[in-house]
């Protein structure tokens, strides 16, 4: 039969997902506890986590059977780990996104108040007619806050840039910051101890996929490929040898940032205690690797991860 033609799975009560479970090999020693977690967070979503546990054949492929010493708290242990790493990456998010607002709406606020609605203020490959449509959405959907609503009393709607940026997503903040000119994106990547604004653009584009995973509760502790950013001009030996393909390295980015935005923070710290309670089931089935943690870091040792 075509794969395309496939009739949908049939539904099946939460008893007998579990049952299901069993039969594939999944050690569920207590059905009565296991039961609330399907029920709470749903089999689909799960079984994201226990994807790692399942065999596989010579090609790669995943077979509907779970590797030898499979057991179900294994899954929920490496389900929660990656809820408080995304509460994690959501929190340092944060503090990037507000910073960044400020960096921009300060450099060009100073030369003008509307710049953000200025071509000529952007570079000339910026596709601004793009952006203006995406931030007049924006606006209309802010249009019931109170300080939206005061400037379009006052003010005919128009929104200085240092309000314009309180109503942007951390997406249209990082597109905005990538069609600066040069030498505007040069000067706040300088602030945060990189060397070209280019640097920059490519890690808040990454921060923005990261920050949409963790707030739509996405799967965030092994997922590949988020982006390609640019670590040219960085002389630190333990960011180059990490890969682009794996999450560590944009928490790594993270905190460089963090390092310069709020010095005394204790994320680093929380960060860490995080990675010292990662799973380690008896089946060896998942690892740090697989986050990309490589074997030849220590974490406490690092400079970078050494400030708190």
């Amino acid at each position: 039969m075509n794969s395309f033609n496939r009739s949908p799975k049939k539904w099946l009560s939460f008893e007998d997902q579990l049952d299901l479970l069993v039969e594939r090999g999944l050690i569920i020693k207590n059905k009565k506890f296991a039961l609330p977690y399907l029920e709470s967070i749903g089999y689909y979503r799960l079984s994201g986590y226990w994807y790692p546990f399942k065999e596989k054949i010579a090609t790669g492929k995943l077979l509907n059977k779970f590797i030898s010493n499979s057991y179900f708290q294994d899954v929920l242990d490496l389900y929660i780990f990656d809820k408080r790493l995304r509460l994690l990456a959501l929190d340092a998010l944060e503090r990037i996104e507000i910073a960044i607002r400020v960096d921009i709406s300060y450099l060009l606020g100073e030369k003008e108040s509307l710049a953000h609605t200025n071509s000529a203020k952007f570079d000339k490959s910026f596709q601004h007619e793009k952006w203006l449509s995406r931030y007049e959405e924006l606006l209309n959907q802010s249009k019931k806050l109170e300080f939206i609503a005061h400037h379009n009393q006052y003010y005919g709607g128009r929104l200085p840039i240092w309000v314009a940026t309180e109503i942007m997503d951390f997406g249209s903040l990082s597109k905005l910051y990538a069609g600066m000119k040069l030498k505007d994106k040069d000067k706040i990547a300088r602030k945060y101890r990189l060397p070209s604004g280019k640097n920059l653009e490519t890690q808040l584009h990454a921060f923005n996929i990261i920050r949409n995973i963790s707030a739509h509760h996405g799967r965030l502790w092994n997922r590949n490929a988020i982006s390609r950013v640019s670590l040219k001009g960085l002389n630190d030996s333990n960011l180059q040898k990490l890969s682009p393909n794996h999450m560590f390295l944009y928490f790594c980015l993270i905190k460089r940032m963090l390092n310069t935005i709020c010095p005394r923070s204790t994320w680093g710290k929380r960060f860490i205690d995080l990675i010292e309670e990662f799973p380690h089931p008896a089946n060896k089935a998942i690892s740090l690797n697989q986050f990309g943690l490589i074997k030849d870091i220590d974490l406490k040792s690092w400079e970078l991860w050494s400030k708190k």
